[in-house]
């Protein structure tokens, strides 16, 4: 009598398995829209995220983190046109520091996400990041830092793939070119 049931085993495996891969294969994938830079740009997301600064160490909820992150990406960006390159390096790099803590939790970027009351906002923290890291490139080339600049160029890249699974925008669009710019010459 085991050996009956022991033989059912492969079978029910078999079974399970592509049981779970014909539901997974009929669910309907996402359509991702796009969106102009008249519904979301960097100056959009600047303007939502404008008013008391936010610290690190107060900082307790994701979205005091995605406001932190904001506010030293303008930063750096302010100090990037002044040609101030080690300054804006330091707020773009500690603006990455906050997108990482929001990433952690909330990994996909969305075109309105609600983060109090019935407060809307622009939410692209992977699209920040890539922003970022493409405006690091630059800062590193100025500073003649060749080395960083392909992990830069890399990271970018990958938040840029992680921004484009959930919105695309003609941000987006320009970022990518920025960085596929930086890619070697063969």
């Amino acid at each position: 009598m085991n050996q009956v049931g022991l033989k059912k085993i492969p079978y029910l495996i078999f079974i399970l398995i592509f049981g779970f891969l014909g539901t997974r294969c009929a669910t309907p994938q996402k359509e991702v829209k796009t969106y102009p830079l008249t519904e979301i740009s960097l100056e959009k997301v600047f303007q939502e995220n404008r008013g008391l600064r936010v610290l690190r160490e107060n900082a307790t909820m994701i979205h005091d983190f995605y406001r932190g992150g904001v506010q030293e990406k303008e930063e750096g960006e302010g100090l990037m046109k002044e040609g101030k390159w080690e300054e804006a390096r330091k707020h773009l790099e500690e603006s990455n520091r906050y997108f990482q803590v929001v990433l952690k939790y909330l990994p996909e970027d969305e075109a309105q996400r609600n983060v109090y009351g019935d407060q809307m906002v622009i939410f692209v923290p992977n699209l920040l990041r890539a922003d970022n890291d493409l405006k690091l490139i630059t800062i590193h080339r100025s500073l003649k830092n060749e080395d960083k600049v392909a992990g830069e160029r890399n990271d970018g890249l990958y938040y840029l793939e992680q921004s484009l699974k959930t919105v695309k925008t003609e941000w987006t669009d320009q970022v990518k070119k920025g960085l596929e710019a930086e890619l070697p010459k063969k």
